[in-house]
């Protein structure tokens, strides 16, 4: 079963089977409330109702496709199910498309759909108010390698091509969503490109690791993993900044292989006015700001939210400048929203754009934080 086929119609059950397979089952957390509640009320116990009625299909295919990154296709099926379904009177699919047409910055579309908006609501629209375009920022500015579903010969070119880009860049992009198993030669391939990197002392922006993490893993719980694919292991581990699961692999791979354990060493942090900084986004008080693509940065962003929360009874976490959450990255999200949900941290998730909202809530996070919809004007 590929993963596209768990978001057909029929498959919910499967979805979320998926989502949750291997994770601590059985905890009941805050139902989903789309509202303007405040800390104070979660901090007073108050019950939350469950939202009623379910998703359409259509648009949980939206946000997922919204999620890999497939803007055009999200907006596209979004689009489509407008106009296949007239006389719906729920605003939650045109506010997901104002989201999508805000975060890739399409003003021309958005204000044709502000237009039909307020003549089928009689109401104003949402005005235009773009918050999140780091995605598309991101991408033309860093030098880019993404590792696909095999390494040929154009993919070597590409990759030499990369490395030379990156010479005298201070950051990088790579990415490793779409990487399946990786044969000894690619396995080689890709521990080769981030060793590079690693040293010359470039910051690399990682995107999809915690995807080929759960590859490798697999197979060193198999116990059908290389020497190479240990190393490839222990690198991703380091990149994304999971001290733990490294120290844990690292003990495993000098037993394996009857050496001393390597040791950990933090990623490199970005830079004060890099392209990869966070300046002005630092948590405050029980404020722990999100920003970009959550999980383009190597699930560097979510391994901090778990560390900030450890020693907090609640935490808003603003999503008010994330233009998407990555599909590859939400089984670690979600794992860590029930390892700080089981510890008794309360979470709340605020001014999160329509699509990443909906995304949350298909993955089941709403049994383990509430998610407050974003503030329109």
């Amino acid at each position: 079963m590929s993963l596209f086929d768990l978001f057909r119609k029929d498959k919910a059950a499967d979805l979320m089977a998926f989502l949750k397979e291997g994770m601590p089952g059985g905890k009941e957390g805050p139902d989903v409330r789309k509202g303007q509640e405040s800390m104070q009320d979660i901090q007073a116990g108050i019950e939350v109702e469950e939202a009623g009625g379910g998703l359409a299909p259509e648009l949980e295919e939206a946000a997922v496709l919204y999620a890999n990154g497939k803007l055009g296709d999200a907006a596209a099926l979004l689009n489509r199910y407008l106009l296949d379904n007239p006389d719906n009177r729920d605003p939650q699919p045109w506010y997901m498309l104002f989201d999508l047409y805000e975060v890739s910055g399409q003003l021309e579309p958005f204000e044709d759909a502000a237009v039909d908006f307020a003549v089928k609501f009689e109401r104003s629209p949402p005005t235009w108010a773009p918050r999140a375009q780091t995605d598309r920022k991101e991408s033309a500015a860093l030098p880019n390698m993404g590792f696909g579903a095999s390494f040929g010969l154009a993919d070597r070119e590409r990759l030499k091509r990369f490395l030379l880009e990156a010479a005298d860049k201070e950051a990088v992009r790579v990415e490793v969503t779409r990487t399946p198993v990786p044969d000894a030669e690619y396995t080689r391939a890709i521990l080769d490109c981030l060793v590079k990197l690693q040293e010359k002392g470039k910051a690399i922006r990682l995107v999809g690791g915690a995807n080929l993490i759960g590859h490798l893993n697999r197979l060193r719980e198999e116990s059908n993993l290389s020497e190479p694919g240990w190393l490839l292991l222990l690198t991703l581990l380091q990149l994304t900044g999971e001290e733990s699961q490294f120290e844990d692999a690292a003990v495993d791979y000098a037993v394996r292989f009857e050496v001393s354990p390597p040791s950990y060493t933090p990623p490199r942090m970005p830079r004060e006015g890099d392209v990869l900084s966070t300046h002005g986004l630092a948590p405050s008080g029980l404020t722990f700001p999100m920003q970009g693509v959550v999980g383009a940065s190597g699930d560097a962003q979510i391994a901090r939210l778990r560390q900030f929360a450890e020693d907090k009874p609640q935490v808003e976490v603003d999503l008010s400048r994330v233009s998407r959450i990555e599909f590859a990255s939400v089984g670690l999200l979600l794992d860590t929203l029930i390892s700080l949900s089981e510890g008794g941290h309360k979470l709340l998730f605020k001014e999160g754009n329509e699509l990443v909202n909906v995304l949350l809530n298909l993955i089941g996070a709403g049994q383990y934080a509430m998610i407050l919809g974003r503030t329109r004007v």
